[in-house]
């Protein structure tokens, strides 16, 4: 497993490299937003530790950008902000993690693994689920990770939104308490932000519901879960 490092720390980074190379994993350093961009393009890792501080734009942006041009790559942001707000931000935008320096290596092995764990998962769960499944007026392509919605427009989902979907989707009008989500989207140790399940339950809102503030697809189970609202056929 390739694991690309992108950080202008060169301290922090040759840590990392350390700590990784210990644990068997194929480790690339870049201490610039643009370089990586173009490396990823050429040499598809597979997982990028990527902090939020960069020249010439930010981890936030090369994120993005990686997202628009369909780089489907598991993404850990790794930073000295520990602020809620910029943890926030990363998981919003569909990042699979985010550790905050100082860290111990336990911690940024451990998660390391359950995020690579979890895309493998992911893949071999897409093997078996291929064909279209409809939902609640709606349709999911698992393959392209689009879904067709009543109106017929077609709206694109980053791999972690479609697990959390597919989560619900398989359980059509019953509750799935959070706790479930969590541990199938995510793995039964999962040591990142509690809230996540909430955080991807308000992106999937954005995404398909007509009003998101009154959301009729997935609708909230208080204290308890999610319940997506149709019959799955």
């Amino acid at each position: 497993m390739r694991i690309l490092v992108v950080d202008d720390d060169p301290i922090g980074s040759r840590m990392i490299e350390f700590l990784l190379g210990e644990q068997g994993y194929a480790v690339d350093l870049l201490d610039n937003s643009r370089g990586a961009l173009a490396f990823i393009e050429r040499h598809r890792p597979d997982l990028v530790l990527l902090d939020v501080n960069l020249p010439p734009f930010s981890g936030f942006d090369l994120y993005q950008k990686m997202r628009a041009r369909g780089d489907d790559i598991p993404v850990i942001f790794v930073t000295a902000k520990g602020e809620v707000e910029d943890r926030v931000h990363g998981l919003r935008l569909g990042a699979d993690d985010y550790i905050c320096k100082p860290y111990q290596p336990a911690e940024l092995t451990a998660r390391v693994e359950a995020v690579l764990r979890r895309y493998r998962k992911s893949a071999e769960a897409e093997q078996l689920t291929a064909q279209a499944l409809q939902a609640g007026g709606i349709i999911i392509d698992p393959i392209s990770r689009n879904v067709r919605l009543a109106d017929q427009r077609v709206i694109s989902l980053t791999p972690t939104e479609l697990k959390v979907l597919l989560q619900l989707t398989q359980h059509p009008g019953q509750i799935v308490e959070r706790e479930a989500v969590l541990t199938g989207v995510w793995g039964d140790n999962y040591p990142g932000e509690s809230n996540i399940v909430d955080v991807y339950i308000r992106r999937l809102r954005r995404k398909l519901e007509p009003d998101p503030a009154h959301p009729t697809l997935i609708q909230a189970a208080r204290g308890v879960g999610y319940r997506f609202a149709g019959t799955a056929s």
